[in-house]
């Protein structure tokens, strides 16, 4: 079991450092002063979400915003509320302890916490936060994103997000890879792989998903609707989500 569990740290460190050292490959040789540069205008975000999750052993919605202001040109402050409801089970995202009857749950999810973009195409994301409701304890994420390719017509992308939820003890990464394979003025379609992995605390040993996902964003109105399927520890699953962007400058 713990041979098992150094594997999935093992796994989970190696899906933080990938895309730190291929964030510096694409950023060798770009100046880094304009990250301390004064935002001007500054610019202030606001982003609206909704998700959910269905598999035989686990079930889920989420929906909430995410409010965002510009410090400097590389560096952003954010706020993010989100309201939870789990149907059945306990899954790769989840801070609840398996109870004795599967019977809905719900709680909310209050995080703060800074962007940094040090070039183009590249952000990380660090946030904490607390439950409230039937879950109430602390939760830390990570995120990251890169962009490469960008002056092509089918720019990659590579993602991963982690957290740790301190009430269970569980910790998880997912993971996704994407090509904009069509491209036109109005719209993006996005075709790739995505997964999650996550064990440790009331999971114990390493448990996993991956499948194939597809998304598409509307420029003109700022909407991203994004759907996964595949297969894992919870069976046969899907997960489609949708959320829209404004953006004001001030």
């Amino acid at each position: 079991m713990a041979r098992r569990y150094d594997i999935f740290r093992s796994l989970l460190l190696a899906l933080v450092l990938m895309p730190l050292v291929l964030g510096c490959r694409v950023a060798y040789g770009q100046p880094f002063a304009q990250f301390f540069e004064e935002q001007a205008p500054e610019r202030l975000s606001l982003r609206l979400f909704t998700a959910g999750y269905g598999a035989e052993k686990y079930g889920t919605t989420h929906a909430g915003f995410e409010v965002g202001q510009t410090i400097t040109r590389g560096v952003s402050m954010i706020g993010r509320a989100t309201a939870y409801q789990v149907y059945q089970g306990t899954g790769f995202d989840s801070p609840l302890t398996p109870a004795p009857r599967s019977s809905p749950r719900n709680f909310g999810l209050f995080e703060g916490g800074t962007v940094l973009s040090p070039v183009q195409g590249t952000t990380f994301t660090l946030l904490g936060g607390e439950n409230v409701g039937d879950s109430h304890a602390p939760v830390f994420e990570n995120d990251c994103a890169i962009w490469i390719w960008l002056q092509s017509p089918h720019p990659f992308s590579l993602s991963y997000a982690a957290n740790h939820y301190f009430q269970n003890g569980v910790t998880n990464g997912l993971l996704d890879a994407r090509l904009v394979a069509f491209s036109t003025g109005r719209l993006l379609l996005l075709l790739g792989v995505g997964g999650a992995i996550w064990g440790g605390g009331s999971v114990g040993q390493a448990k996993g998903q991956g499948g194939p996902d597809v998304g598409v964003f509307v420029r003109e109105w700022r909407v991203s609707v994004d759907l996964q399927a595949g297969y894992g520890s919870s069976r046969t699953y899907g997960m489609v989500s949708f959320s829209r962007s404004f953006g004001w400058d001030e």
